[in-house]
């Protein structure tokens, strides 16, 4: 992406950033954050993961569904949230002890979607000595363990179709 676009795009999203800060409406905070999570920049993401933690910038009941869920949603987003989860994990298992009821929903988000071998053994060695912290987030872990096993499945049954389909486009 030549710098023009990127900065372009950068200048997009803080655009809907300071929509999103001036928004009362809980219904369009979610489809500007759904939309802020789309950018394919790891420091924009990165720093969109650290303003989630700000309670007078996001509310902490739309934090983690901002990590879980907006960021999360693309390759690129899916890896920021999962270092993000790795890197703070003590401050967000910390901050919102009150909102334990949205872990769950943001471990899935980020664990779910992974297909690969060695991203399973990072997730599964990082919360090794983790698991009595996951509180109701515990099935989410265990369900998002599933998930990466049955993509990793399919991926491996599929991956030649898979790759012979995109050459073709």
């Amino acid at each position: 992406m030549s710098k023009n676009v990127t900065d372009e795009v950068k200048g997009d999203w803080d655009f809907l950033w300071k929509k999103y800060l001036a928004s009362d409406s809980a219904s369009e905070k979610q489809t500007i954050y759904y939309a802020l999570g789309l950018i394919q920049d790891e420091d924009k993401l990165t720093d969109f993961s650290f303003l989630c933690l700000d309670a007078a910038l996001v509310r902490p009941s739309d934090a983690l569904y901002i990590l879980g869920r907006s960021i999360a949603q693309t390759k690129m987003g899916r890896h920021v949230s999962w270092k993000f989860l790795k890197d703070n994990w003590g401050r967000l298992t910390e901050e919102f002890t009150d909102a334990l009821f949205a872990v769950d929903a943001y471990i899935a988000g980020v664990l779910s979607n992974f297909a690969d071998q060695d991203t399973l053994d990072d997730i599964q060695l990082f919360f090794a000595d983790r698991l009595d912290s996951l509180g109701p987030g515990r099935a989410a872990y265990e369900s998002a363990l599933q998930s990466i096993k049955g993509n990793i499945v399919w991926l491996e049954k599929h991956k030649s179709a898979v790759t012979e389909s995109v050459k073709d486009l």
